[in-house]
Order: C-alpha cells, then structure tokens, then sequence
C-alpha cells in the first residue's frame, strides 16, 4: 500500500480532525527527534574535521567549493558531511514549523 493511500486511510478511520491531528503530529515528532539526533551525529564528524584541519566547516566549504583546497579525499567526505548537515537542518526547519 502506497503512502497516500495509507494517509487516506488514516483519515477515514479517524473522523475526529483533533484525533488526527494529534496522531500525526506524534509522528512528525519521531521524525523530528531523529533527524535531530542524526545531525548531533554529523556535527561530532564535522567537529573533528575542524579541528584536524584547524577551519570552521563553513569556512571550508566555501573554499572547497571555490576550489581553493584541491582534492584531498578527506575533503570530499568533509564536504559531503556538510551538506548532510545543511541538509537536515533544513528538515528540521520544516518540521518545527509543522510540529
């Protein structure tokens, strides 16, 4: 069964909107928890670049991304964690919004 169905599905069983409402705003809490708990695991990689490379990570991606630092592999990973972390802040933006 498809999501949408299953958000259907939801609906129809729970004809009460406050009931509804109060189930899925559970549910967007779980996510939110645990994209909050994936970014404290991001930000502790992040941080351990910074220091062995002595550069914020804003600093350096923007340096990276202006090819200034050349092509490390340690770069690339540093860079991909970042944009990881953008990432998920963004969907814990949206979600706060929501919850």
């Amino acid at each position: 069964m498809d999501t949408l169905r299953k958000l259907e599905l939801l609906k129809d069983t729970y004809s009460d909107r406050a009931e509804l409402d109060r189930i899925l705003g559970k549910l967007l809490e779980i996510a939110l928890n645990q994209h909050r708990e994936r970014l404290e695991r991001y930000n502790r990689s992040l941080r351990e670049f910074e220091q062995r490379y002595s550069m914020d990570s804003a600093v350096f991606y923007q340096r990276f991304e202006a090819g200034e630092l050349g092509d490390d592999i340690n770069f690339f990973e540093w860079s991909g964690l970042y944009e990881l972390c953008q990432n998920i802040l963004e969907k814990i933006h949206h979600l706060e919004l929501a919850v």
